[in-house]
């Protein structure tokens, strides 16, 4: 904890420094640490259960924070688990990106100053404060999620020099650039042409099965290539 003039840099949190009680001043820095320690305002905390989610509705969440609690003598404790917080959405009007966290995400959590429990029952419209609290952990709200080096993404959303790039964890891709549009390997240009590497199927499955590549002119045969 840090206590500006009672020199509380790199003291134990909750400890007075050696020179704390050498004026008021350093007495009244060190008991406005203490009150602002009690304050809760943005933490990291472990996924440890998830409730709904999808087009629905916002998940809700379990969490575990992860920098644990210590008392004066250093000594530490793990948190308990922090239940039903709210996992917000890139939304805007009736467009949304649906990204729901999963059990084991590290992820980042503000705080809200009131409680907003009430608000959230209310299918978040205007309503009173459920409680009196003010910066707990029960207010906690979903920020994101950090991404730990030991996990390797296998679908992704991801905005390049050159344009956009996605791909599905089945390892289909669809990749833009200043040419067009590539899709499995598949080519359609900035001016409408579609660039096929293998053959093109209409009606597959079908009796009146086409291949591009494959089907035959009357009696004249498939057709030949570069014609």
């Amino acid at each position: 904890m840090s206590g500006g003039t009672s020199g509380q840099t790199d003291q134990v949190a909750g400890q007075q420094s050696l020179t704390g009680a050498n004026s008021e001043v350093n007495r009244h820095s060190f008991q406005a640490d203490q009150l602002e320690g009690e304050r809760r305002v943005f933490f990291a905390a472990k996924i440890v259960k998830v409730y709904g989610g999808g087009l629905k509705s916002s998940p809700t969440v379990d969490i575990q924070p992860l920098a644990k609690m210590q008392d004066g003598l250093g000594q530490s404790q793990s948190h308990g688990v922090v239940h039903n917080v709210k996992v917000p959405r890139v939304m805007a009007g009736d467009s949304m990106i649906v990204a729901d966290p999963v059990v084991d995400d590290v992820c980042w959590f503000s705080v809200a100053d009131r409680d907003h429990s009430s608000v959230a029952a209310n299918d978040w419209k205007e309503a009173n404060p459920g409680l009196f609290r003010r910066s707990t952990l029960s207010d906690a709200v979903y920020h994101g999620t950090q991404h730990p080096e030991r996990v390797t993404p296998k679908q992704w959303v991801m905005f390049t020099k050159d344009g956009i790039e996605l791909q599905d964890r089945n390892n289909n891709t669809l990749k833009g650039s200043a040419s067009g549009w590539n899709m499995n390997g598949v080519v359609i240009t900035d001016k409408g042409e579609i660039q096929a590497p293998g053959n093109v199927t209409a009606g597959k499955g079908s009796a009146d099965q086409v291949d591009l590549q494959g089907h035959a002119h009357g009696a004249s045969g498939p057709p030949t290539p570069g014609s």
